[in-house]
């Protein structure tokens, strides 16, 4: 069984959600290269009351991996480098990870 991880960005202000939604999709083919699968992104725009948007991105892992081993290795390389230029860093204000378990009747366990 695959390990999923939610993965939850928070991002300065509209156009940073907009700039970071390009950068995320160029992270895919990088992210394939260290076993992370992406299975889809999602976005949430800024609510008027003045909550910040977020993207929101569900990602799997090999069950015999080491979740932040593989998420590390991906960083520290020269795909997410190349991925993210262009793309100020100090745009995005939180990212939150939370490790998802499906329940044995789901169609992705």
């Amino acid at each position: 069984m695959s390990q999923y991880q939610l993965r939850v960005y928070t991002l300065s202000g509209p156009e940073a959600l907009v700039a970071y939604e390009n950068v995320r999709s160029q992270h895919i083919p990088g992210m394939a290269k260290h076993r992370i699968t992406t299975h889809g992104a999602w976005t949430v725009p800024a609510a008027s009351g003045g909550e910040t948007p977020q993207l929101y991105a569900l990602v799997s892992y090999r069950d015999t991996d080491d979740v932040q081993e593989r998420l590390r290795a991906y960083l520290a390389g020269p795909d997410f480098r190349a991925d993210i230029e262009g793309f100020d860093l100090s745009q995005i204000v939180g990212i939150a990870e939370t490790l998802l378990t499906p329940t044995t009747d789901s169609p992705l366990s």
